[in-house]
């Protein structure tokens, strides 16, 4: 079964989300859906997300936070 967490980031500064984001990343299997709440698209983790094989869905809201859904890639 696929396994999803979410993170919420709001309210911390950087670099936590990232740290805490790609901590839980690391945490997960291939497959696995990790659902990130930020201040703002975080545009330095999205590199990194591609160099560790995983692919992201990116929804900006209405109060400028962003959403990102993010899958695991396999090893």
């Amino acid at each position: 079964p696929v396994r999803e967490v979410h993170l919420d980031n709001r309210g911390l500064q950087p670099p936590e989300p990232m740290v805490r984001t790609l901590t839980a990343l690391e945490e997960l299997s291939p497959g696995d859906v990790l659902t990130i709440h930020n201040d703002r698209v975080p545009v330095y983790l999205l590199p990194q997300l591609l160099d560790a094989g995983a692919s992201y869905e990116v929804e900006e809201l209405p109060d400028g936070s962003a959403r990102v859904r993010i899958v695991k890639g396999a090893a």
